[in-house]
C-alpha cells in the first residue's frame, strides 16, 4: 500500500492542488515552490513518530495568504450586512463557507494483503465507478464560526488579515469515508518522518540526537534471545558491584548511637538489588563511533551519510507498520563521493521492494533526478504539481547514463537555447559573451543527440503558454526532411518556442558558406583544403580555437542565420 494522492487547501503558499506521487518520488522546484510545506502538509494528517516533534495546531503564517485576502475583501465588502445578519442561519451558511480553512487529504492505494486492508478499512472509498482507494483528512477551521466572524468584523479595520483570530481555529483528523476520527492505536501503525535539509545537528555533542536514534534502532530490532543476555549481563554488573556499600555511611552515625539500636537491623538487611530499566534507558547510554573518534567529532557530511544510513535502517526494521520517510536535499553538506554513495544506497533501497514503506525526495540536484530516474519526478511550479511518470524510457535511460546532465536548467530555464552537441554550445556562448549579452538570461545546453520532441515535450509540460519562459532549438539539417518538419510545427504551434535549422549538412557547413568566414577560418587555420573537412575532423578542438580567437579579437566571424535567428527570438520574447 501506498499514498497516491495529496490534495492540499489554503496551506502556506498551497491554495488548491493535488500531487500525485507513487511508492518512490522526488519532488522538484524552485526556490519557495512549496516542496518544504508539502512535507509538512503530510505531516499534518500522520505524523506519528517518536523521535521528532511536530506539532498539528495551525499558526497564522500556515493559511494560505491569498485565501486570507480573498476573506478580508469579502469582508470588507459586505461588513454592514454580515454585522445585521449574524442570527440569520441560512444567510451566514454563505458567509461561513468564505472563512480559509486548511483541508490535507491523503489517499491510499493497493492494499494487497489482508492485513493492510484491515489497516485502511475505516478509511475505505468507492466512487462511481467502483474504484476502492482510502481517504483521511486533516481539517482545521474554527469550531464556532460565528464567533469568529464577529471578531474578524471587530478587527477588519484596524490590523487586516495578519491577526485573524487563529486561536479560535481547532484540528481534527478524520476518515473522509464516514466522518468518524482517527483511532489513536490504530493512528500508530502509520508513522511519517521527514529527515530535513537543516540537519546539523545529528550529533553534535552538545544535541546527541544520535543516542536517541541508535537506542530506538536497538530496541526495535532486538530479538528475544538477544533480549535475555542484556539482562543477564545487567544482573552481572550488579554483581560486580553489590559490595560496594557507601550508602550505607550515611547511616553511620547512627550506627554509634543507642538511641536508634531497634532499627540497626533494618540498617543491617539494607542491600543494592538490580531494578532492571526499561532497554531504551540502558543503550540511550549508547554512542556511535566511526573509528576511534565519536561520530560528533566527525565532519558534519560523515554525520549526514551515516544519519540516512541509520534513518533507512530504522524505518525498514518493522515490517508491519506503514513508513512515509521523506528526505529533503539528500545531497546536503555531502562531499562527490559521499553524494555517489548515498545515491547508490538509496537507489538500492528503493529497489527492494517494501509494501509498507514509501520513500519521497526533494532536491536541487540534477544528479539526483537522473540517477533515481526522470519517472520518478513531480514538479511543483506556480502552484500546480506536474508529474513524469509518463515521460519517454529512452530518456529515462539516456539520463540514467548522463547522471551530470543539468536536466534542472532544462526544466526551469526561463530563456533557453538547446543544441546537439559542444560545437555548437562553445559558439554560442562566445556570441553571447562577446556581445554583452546578460548570460544568466540565456542557459544553452547541449543535448548530445539529435532528438529534441521527447526534451520540448518535458519542457511543455510545465511551459506550455507561458509567456515569462521561452526555448530556441538549434539543429542540423543532416539530410532530413521529415525530422525537420516535425520539429518546425513545435515552432509554428508554439509561439514560446523557436526552432531554425542549418541550410547545409550541418553546422559547420553553414559556418564556412557564410559571408567570408571561409578565407577567415582558412587563414586561422593555414588550411589548403576543403575548410568544412578540416572543421568536422575534430570539431570540438577546432572550434575552441575559433572561439578563443573571437574572443581575442584576432577573427571576425559572420554568424550563420539559423543561429543569429535564434539568439534574436529568445533574447527578444
Amino acid at each position: 500500500m501506498y499514498i497516491k494522492n495529496i490534495h492540499i487547501e489554503n496551506f502556506r503558499n498551497f491554495k488548491y492542488i493535488d500531487i500525485p506521487i507513487k511508492q518512490f518520488t522526488i519532488i522538484i522546484g524552485e526556490n519557495d515552490s512549496g516542496k518544504s510545506n508539502l512535507l509538512d502538509a503530510i505531516r499534518l494528517v500522520l505524523h506519528n513518530n517518536g523521535l521528532q516533534y511536530f506539532s498539528r495546531t495551525l499558526g497564522i503564517t500556515d493559511l494560505n495568504e491569498d485565501a486570507l485576502d480573498e476573506f478580508y475583501a469579502f469582508l470588507n465588502e459586505n461588513a454592514s450586512i454580515i454585522a445585521k445578519s449574524l442570527d440569520d442561519k441560512e444567510f451566514m451558511k454563505g458567509v461561513y463557507e468564505k472563512i480559509p480553512t486548511v483541508r490535507i487529504r491523503i489517499t491510499f492505494d493497493d492494499a494487497k494483503s489482508e492485513y493492510q486492508k484491515q489497516l485502511l478499512k475505516d478509511w475505505v472509498n468507492i466512487d462511481d465507478e467502483d474504484e476502492i482507494s482510502y481517504d483521511i483528512e486533516y481539517l482545521s477551521a474554527p469550531v464556532k464560526q460565528k464567533d469568529f466572524i464577529e471578531e474578524c468584523l471587530f478587527l477588519q479595520e484596524k490590523v487586516k488579515r495578519f491577526m485573524i483570530p487563529i486561536e479560535k481555529y481547532e484540528y481534527k483528523i478524520y476518515s473522509v469515508n464516514n466522518g468518524k476520527a482517527i483511532n489513536k492505536d490504530k493512528a500508530k501503525n502509520f508513522n511519517v518522518s521527514v529527515i530535513d535539509a537543516d540537519r546539523d545537528t545529528f550529533s553534535q555533542s552538545d544535541k546527541q540526537n544520535s543516542y536517541r536514534l541508535i537506542s530506538s534502532l536497538i530496541t526495535k530490532s532486538i530479538t528475544s534471545e538477544d533480549r535475555v543476555k542484556v539482562e543477564e549481563s545487567y544482573n552481572s554488573f550488579f554483581s560486580e558491584i553489590q559490595n560496594i556499600q557507601s550508602f550505607k555511611q550515611i547511616f553511620n552515625r547512627m550506627k554509634d548511637s543507642r538511641k536508634f539500636e531497634n532499627i540497626q537491623e533494618y540498617i543491617d538487611e539494607m542491600q543494592l538489588i538490580p531494578n532492571f530499566p526499561n532497554l531504551k534507558n540502558i543503550f540511550s547510554n549508547i554512542n556511535i563511533g566511526i573509528g576511534d573518534e565519536f561520530l560528533y567529532q566527525k565532519g558534519l557530511g560523515t554525520r549526514n551519510l551515516m544519519y540516512l544510513i541509520l534513518l533507512f535502517s530504522y524505518f525498514q526494521v518493522n515490517d508491519k507498520i506503514y513508513n512515509f520517510l521523506c528526505i529533503e536535499e539528500p545531497e546536503a553538506h555531502l562531499c562527490v563521493n559521499n553524494f555517489n554513495l548515498i545515491l547508490d544506497f538509496i537507489k538500492k533501497s528503493v529497489e527492494i521492494q517494501n509494501d509498507y514503506m514509501q520513500l519521497l525526495i526533494t532536491s536541487h540536484n540534477p544528479k539526483v533526478i537522473n540517477k533515481l530516474k526522470l519517472n520518478n519526478v513531480v514538479i511543483l511550479k506556480n502552484g500546480k504539481a506536474i508529474s513524469l511518470q509518463d515521460v519517454d524510457k529512452q530518456l529515462v535511460n539516456y539520463l540514467a547514463k548522463r547522471p551530470n546532465f543539468d536536466i534542472l536548467k532544462l526544466l526551469f530555464a526561463k530563456k533557453l537555447i538547446l543544441v546537439e552537441g559542444s560545437t555548437e554550445e562553445m559558439f554560442i556562448n562566445t556570441l553571447l559573451d562577446k556581445e554583452s549579452y546578460i548570460l544568466n538570461e540565456i542557459e544553452v545546453i547541449a543535448i548530445g543527440q539529435k532528438g529534441y520532441k521527447t526534451f520540448l515535450d518535458i519542457w511543455l509540460k510545465i511551459h506550455k503558454n507561458d509567456s515569462t519562459s521561452c526555448i530556441g532549438i538549434v539543429r542540423d539539417f543532416d539530410n532530413q526532411k521529415i525530422a525537420k518538419q516535425e520539429h518546425n510545427k513545435y515552432d509554428e504551434q508554439n509561439e514560446n518556442i523557436f526552432v531554425r535549422t542549418t541550410e547545409k549538412y550541418t553546422m559547420e557547413d553553414d559556418l564556412v558558406a557564410t559571408g567570408n568566414n571561409e578565407e577567415r577560418i582558412r587563414t586561422l587555420f593555414k588550411i589548403e583544403g576543403d575548410v568544412s573537412d578540416f572543421l568536422k575532423n575534430s570539431k570540438a578542438d577546432n572550434m575552441r580555437l575559433i572561439c578563443e580567437a573571437i574572443s581575442e579579437n584576432k577573427i571576425e566571424i559572420e554568424v550563420p542565420s539559423h543561429i543569429g535567428e535564434i539568439i534574436k527570438c529568445v533574447m527578444e520574447y
